[in-house]
């Protein structure tokens, strides 16, 4: 449901042998950018690693696009049973532990508030109350069930993996790095970053998060071996009585989330830093820093207070 737009400021020289050469590979796929940069000795195995990637960004394309009538998310959604892979099957679940460790803030059945609010076709719909609360009742990630190797989900229910499909994709191509022995690399699938060891002058990748309020970056993070995820309320959104309305939209109340800016967070999963970004954006900056501090995620908020931007950060 979001793409995070973001500065990686790195050095593209050698990793400490001129017979290392960088490799890189950059796609439109599953639903944004994504880029690729790899070191490596071996030209035929960087190529194998390039098409490796390849062939997984497809076909997780192929199996989470909400937007593509073939996928097996819109199989789901239109049949409300669907078998899936063995790793689709522990996404579902990933998914379900992460609704239950937030509250359900996190839920991947958040579509149909979604489209009730016009963000699926960018044209801004006023929805009363009465017409959200009975559309949340069909917003309910308890009612997503996995069994053996199917999924199954109750009529007038949809899903849109949108908050941890491009983490998980990260996670996968970082997956296929490290299995090819790869030792500094970075991967970005729409803004969710794994770092893979460190950059080519040995030291930590620097990271830069986009200033949420004009050009530029507001921070510079540096990580190895570890993945970032921003979620931000200006890259999707409408403005309403001069007041800023982001496609991030709270289950628990059916509107969209508004104490907060910009959510960081951090983790050696890229999916699981993907979902609590979203999730603690939208708890808002009070309750997300008590969040962080009690599962210990490391994690920076930006919020607004009287028009002037704020920061907090765990730890």
């Amino acid at each position: 449901m979001k793409r995070i737009f973001f500065s990686m400021l790195f050095l593209l020289a050698c990793i400490g042998c001129q017979h290392q050469f960088k490799y890189t590979y950059r796609k439109f796929i599953v639903g944004a950018m994504s880029d690729i940069i790899f070191y490596c000795r071996d030209d035929t195995l960087a190529q194998r690693i390039i098409d490796d990637c390849d062939k997984e960004l497809v076909r997780l394309h192929g199996l989470l696009n909400r937007f593509s009538d073939t996928s097996l998310v819109s199989e789901l959604n239109q049949a409300h049973r669907v078998a899936a892979p063995g790793d689709i099957i522990e996404l579902f679940a990933l998914c379900d532990s992460i609704s239950r460790m937030t509250t359900g803030r996190f839920d991947i059945s958040i579509a149909p508030l979604v489209e009730l609010w016009g963000f699926y076709e960018h044209e801004y719909r006023d929805p009363d109350s009465l017409r959200i609360a009975r559309v949340k009742n069909y917003v309910k990630y308890q009612n997503i069930k996995i069994n053996e190797d199917s999924i199954f989900i109750d009529p007038d229910m949809e899903v849109d993996l949108g908050g941890i499909a491009q983490g998980y994709a990260a996670d996968r191509v970082a997956m296929i790095l490290r299995a090819n022995k790869i030792i500094s690399g970075l991967v970005n699938i729409g803004g969710e970053i794994v770092a893979i060891g460190r950059s080519p002058e040995d030291r930590p990748w620097r990271i830069g998060i986009k200033h949420p309020r004009k050009q530029g970056i507001i921070e510079t993070m540096e990580i190895e071996d570890m993945a970032l995820s921003t979620s931000g309320d200006y890259e999707k959104f409408f403005t309403v009585d001069n007041k800023r309305l982001p496609h991030i939209i709270d289950p628990l109340t059916g509107y969209p989330a508004q104490q907060f800016v910009s959510v960081t967070i951090l983790d050696p999963s890229a999916s699981f830093a993907d979902a609590i970004a979203t999730a603690v954006a939208i708890m808002g900056y009070a309750e997300g820093l008590i969040f962080l501090d009690s599962l210990n995620i490391q994690g920076i908020i930006y919020y607004e207070k009287n028009g002037v931007l704020q920061r907090i950060a765990y730890p």
